[in-house]
């Protein structure tokens, strides 16, 4: 089946008036740039949660073992007795530990929807 004539001269009006021009000369390589620097940021992204969240576990285990080690210390701490100073040190440690295990949660939340895009 053939097109007629003037179909498709209309169609080829309409198709030089979609033509765009390009807003500077060397647009197309500063968006390939873009581009790459994008892919580079978002593996980097990737590498620094890694990262985080293995400082975060150690950080974490650190702050488990000093809970279970801290009763053990039988000293004075600045004139007071360990055992005084020892449930403040452990609301501390638990507000540090939930605070961070909030914030790293959002972190690789907010950084995987980024990543997926």
């Amino acid at each position: 089946m053939k097109q007629e004539p003037f179909e498709d001269d209309k169609l080829r009006r309409m198709m030089e008036q979609s033509k765009v021009e390009m807003p500077f000369s060397d647009f197309e390589s500063r968006l390939m740039s873009r581009i790459a620097s994008e892919s580079s940021w978002k593996k980097s992204v990737g590498k620094n949660m890694r990262l985080s969240w293995l400082f975060f576990t150690i950080g974490s285990l650190f702050g488990i073992l000093a809970t279970i080690l801290l009763p053990l210390i039988k000293r004075n701490f600045f004139g007071l007795d360990i055992q005084l100073i020892q449930i403040p040190i452990l609301l501390v440690i638990t507000f540090v530990f939930i605070w961070q295990l909030d914030a790293m949660i959002k972190q690789s939340a907010q950084s995987r929807t980024k990543r997926v895009k």
